[in-house]
């Protein structure tokens, strides 16, 4: 009987800190929070190379993540490239990687669709290369590194770490993978000419304190990039927003001090956009941005569901890049659908595409990935469809 109460009492604390958190201080804002490590390089590779970067980097003042040893490079971006999806700069050594070459190549090919890091591949620069740098440059994949020497390695190294990259291996045109040069063409045009139509787009709303819910199927799904890119985007657009973080991580701390967010009385500030933890916003928006993490399990996860349901827009997150990952969607899903959701996800892979389509949904709005978390530009497209109903005015900035 001890054990029941001692149970109910740690779940009644567990709730109480999360859904009764409107009348709860936050902690101290001036307090010092541990920063949070976002790596600009992945590096995979064999143990005799594991150092290979390191000058380049440190000249360049760059981080490096390694990773050594013998890698299925498909299983690895499927089970666990999304635990490093901030990394700027993916480095791979071809020789760390046990797949073929053309296994190799149809790996990264899933990497672009899946991630938008800069892909560097170093190569045995004893053996003949021509063959897999022309695969690599044909699906788009330019800084390669194939000296032997140590000092010419050290040098393309720093090239392709550079801000222009390696421009040796780059064609005039670069090549898109999967569609021929003419449909390069179009889609690239047709891109630029949305986000530069909805860049210069200014909207008006008569919308008072809508409540928007983002609430990810798992953890790490990218539910708090996609708030905080949202409150970005309307605060950019016209309108005026906040956001307002439930996560039970109370990771908001962490993203203030990675951004020198302001601090004002109780709450943040950053890019004239208002930034809540645990607390009800002081102010009235057009749109309150609630972060609610992820659906979490038991009762915690009835009540988020619960809480996610009373909100007017609701966004559902997920990946869609492993079996158990569309399993964890398809659950998630069956907790909120009531709420009709709108599915948010990356590309799923092409293995499970089809799994995905026939449990989750048939039209899934794809998210673009981001390292910058408040970014509001890659997928202005897709923030301006969720909150084109509250549209009233569009005219364009002077």
């Amino acid at each position: 009987m001890r054990k029941k109460e001692l149970k109910y009492q740690l779940y009644k604390k567990r709730k109480e800190r999360r859904w009764r958190a409107w009348s709860i201080q936050p902690l101290p804002m001036g307090a010092k929070t541990r920063g949070v490590k976002s790596y600009m390089i992945l590096y995979l590779a064999r143990n005799e190379s594991i150092n290979h970067l390191d000058m380049a980097a440190s000249e360049q003042s760059l981080h490096i993540r390694k990773l050594s040893g013998a890698f299925s490079l498909s299983e690895f971006i499927i089970r666990d490239m999304r635990k490093y999806s901030s990394c700027r700069c993916f480095c791979v050594e071809r020789q760390a990687i046990i797949e073929n070459d053309a296994d190799f190549i149809e790996a990264l090919q899933s990497f672009q669709m899946m991630f938008s890091a800069r892909i560097i591949v170093l190569l045995d620069g004893a053996g003949d290369n021509g063959d897999i740098v022309r695969q690599l440059t044909h699906i788009g994949v330019n800084e390669i590194v194939t000296a032997s020497d140590e000092s010419e390695r050290h040098r393309q190294i720093a090239e392709c770490l550079s801000d222009e990259g390696m421009l040796r291996q780059r064609p005039a045109v670069e090549p898109r993978a999967l569609c021929g040069e003419a449909d390069r063409k179009s889609i690239s045009l047709a891109e630029s000419l949305i986000l530069d139509d909805t860049e210069d787009e200014q909207y008006r709303f008569d919308c008072a304190n809508v409540k928007i819910g983002v609430i990810g199927a798992t953890r790490r799904v990218g539910a708090t990039t996609i708030a905080l890119g949202l409150a970005n985007y309307i605060q950019n657009h016209g309108g005026t927003a906040c956001y307002a973080s439930f996560n039970l991580n109370r990771h908001l701390g962490h993203i203030a001090e990675m951004y020198d967010f302001d601090v004002e009385e109780d709450y943040y500030t950053h890019g004239a956009v208002d930034f809540y933890e645990a607390m009800k916003p002081k102010h009235d928006y057009n749109f309150i941005v609630m972060d609610f993490g992820d659906l979490g399990h038991g009762e915690i996860r009835r009540e988020t569901a619960k809480a996610f349901k009373d909100c007017s827009v609701h966004l559902l997150c997920g990946a869609s890049g492993t079996r158990f990952e569309v399993a964890d969607f398809e659950m998630a899903l069956r907790a909120v659908k009531s709420a009709h959701p709108k599915i948010l996800t990356y590309a799923p892979h092409p293995a499970y595409d089809e799994l995905f389509r026939a449990t989750v949904t048939k039209e899934p709005a794809i998210v673009i990935p981001v390292g910058d978390m408040l970014d509001y530009t890659t997928n202005a497209p897709l923030y301006k469809e969720i909150i084109q109903q509250y549209i009233v005015e569009t005219s364009k900035r002077l």
